[in-house]
């Protein structure tokens, strides 16, 4: 009896490798919105440092300049904080797209391995069939050789 193949196996290999890469895409993607993330945390705890810096009040000439350094370094965290933010925002999209395409991936080797379950299905029936006709055709053989004697 011919032995079970899949005429799909090298495509279904093949998507699973890319389902492999699709899933690294998205643990790398995760990983790139989770940092900037921190980075948006981080820069919002500086923020919130000067803040309470500059509510223990500056009073005088030199406490003036200081006033304008932290006006300054505001300003540039405002700037890093805002920066920070459209990171995150691009790395949600990269990780959303990354999630799309490893659950099309997914699905796709899913409906391949589910087609080949059912052609292995088939082969089985198909060998038990062929057996089964070879069994009834021995066992004719031999009540037709028992009629002859």
């Amino acid at each position: 009896m011919r032995r079970f193949e899949f005429r799909l196996e090298q495509v279904l290999k093949v998507k699973q490798q890319h389902e492999r890469l699709a899933e690294l895409r998205q643990q790398q993607a995760r990983f790139r919105l989770e940092a900037t993330q921190a980075e948006v945390a981080a820069v919002q705890r500086q923020i919130q440092e000067l803040a309470v810096a500059l509510d223990k009040g500056i009073h005088g000439a030199a406490e003036q300049q200081l006033w304008m350094a932290h006006y300054q370094r505001s300003r540039v965290l405002g700037q890093s904080l805002t920066a920070a933010e459209d990171r995150v925002q691009h790395a949600q999209q990269e990780l959303d797209q990354a999630d799309v395409r490893r659950k099309q991936l997914a699905t796709e080797v899913e409906a391949l391995l589910h087609l080949r379950q059912e052609q292995w299905q088939a082969h089985r029936q198909e060998v038990a069939r062929a057996q089964q006709e070879h069994l009834d055709e021995l066992g004719m053989r031999r009540w037709l050789t028992g009629q002859q004697n």
